[in-house]
């Protein structure tokens, strides 16, 4: 798909003026006049969010944009490019452009709304709070509240954009005008790197590994992964093992229920990580043979796009943005039969034929979410609020 007629799919806007169609040629002289920050409640290396938000910061900065990002909480790595929120009332202009991040409720929303800049909110979705009822109140109160402020931003965002067409319709629906999808800017090329020895050394052997990858949240149903491999381990393949790679922070109850899970089950090689850092991550994405998400709430979901560069096929449960980020690559399940979707696994495994013909498909899905594409959409996004 052309550029041009990528962005006329991906969006859903209110009619423009013949001034927001700007060149980006005729931009380029007054760039370094315009300063375009970011905001984000909380910035970690190593997440999702938080991985995007230093790109977009580092690719501002190489347009030539002065920019920073501001944010309530930061690790210690983001110390160099994050500073508090708070002092962003300082440098705060009506000709200044507002990155707004979205994905939970925080004391920022309130801040950011009566700013006079320009706004763009880039909504990561929220997690329906029912899935912390009984793990962990202060989310539920943190994803309800965030719920309420962001249909307060639907009269003042001068343009909000999903990661996903699926977050894209949330906005539309809360009352957003103007709207637009920005997929994940993820670098590619990082993936490259040597994966950590110690891993590759402790599992490489004939073993059949499962792989999923995210924080460790009743949303991402690991429990079912579980299951589907007991089924796999016990009745087609003892050797086999699954890796559930992902910090388990402030989720310590349903850790807890997973790791019952796994001795009720008698299961001995199940491995849950914890967080890993960039070259362990790559380990476990080297090693795996099949990637499996039973998710049911994902606004993107940056390990799918992972998955797909590394060329381990995907099998997932069909839910949230999930569709529409494989699109008409990987495996879809409908429904979570266990056994079924463990034999569709050895399926997958034994039959090289469908195994190069699912990995084929994911090759050509990742070509959308090509870095060089995305910035191009950013660049296009920007220059109509300028």
């Amino acid at each position: 798909m052309g550029l041009n007629r990528g962005l006329y799919a991906i969006f859903s806007l209110t009619p423009l003026k013949v001034s927001h169609f700007i060149t980006w040629q005729s931009l380029k002289t007054d760039v370094t006049m315009i300063e375009i920050h970011q905001m984000v409640p909380s910035l970690t290396n190593g997440d999702a969010l938080g991985d995007e938000t230093l790109e977009i910061c580092k690719i501002l900065n190489l347009w030539g944009y002065k920019s920073y990002i501001y944010t309530n909480q930061m690790s210690s790595k983001c110390k160099d490019f994050a500073r508090d929120y708070r002092e962003y009332s300082d440098i705060s202009s009506k000709d200044n452009i507002l990155i707004f991040h979205f994905s939970i409720g925080s004391d920022m929303s309130e801040f950011v709304r009566n700013l006079p800049d320009k706004k763009i909110i880039i909504y990561h979705n929220i997690t329906p709070p029912e899935f912390f009822v009984g793990y962990n109140d202060v989310f539920v109160d943190l994803a309800t509240r965030g719920r309420k402020e962001l249909a307060q931003f639907a009269g003042i965002a001068d343009l909000a954009l999903g990661v996903s067409e699926y977050n894209r319709k949330e906005l539309e629906s809360l009352g957003f005008e103007r709207t637009g999808v920005l997929p994940f800017i993820v670098d590619l090329d990082k993936y490259s790197q040597e994966p950590d020895k110690k891993i590759m050394r402790e599992f490489t052997d004939d073993y059949i590994n499962f792989l999923f990858v995210g924080r460790i949240v009743p949303n991402k149903r690991q429990e079912d992964v579980i299951r589907i491999f007991y089924y796999f381990n016990k009745y087609i393949n003892s050797k086999s093992r699954l890796f559930l790679v992902g910090t388990y922070m402030n989720m310590n109850k349903y850790y807890v229920r997973l790791n019952e899970l796994i001795e009720r089950l008698k299961l001995k090689n199940v491995y849950i990580t914890g967080h890993v850092d960039f070259k362990e991550l790559l380990a476990y994405y080297r090693l795996a043979d099949i990637f499996i998400s039973m998710s049911e709430h994902e606004g993107f979901c940056v390990p799918l796009i992972e998955s797909m560069y590394f060329n381990i096929p995907i099998v997932a449960y069909n839910s949230t943005a999930i569709p529409i980020i494989l699109h008409d690559a990987g495996i879809l399940v409908n429904k979570k039969a266990y056994e079924d979707i463990a034999e569709l696994v050895n399926i997958l495994i034994c039959d090289k034929t469908l195994r190069a013909k699912i990995i084929k498909n994911q090759q050509s899905r990742l070509k959308y979410f090509n870095k060089s594409e995305t910035e191009e959409m950013l660049k296009k996004y920007i220059s109509m609020i300028l």
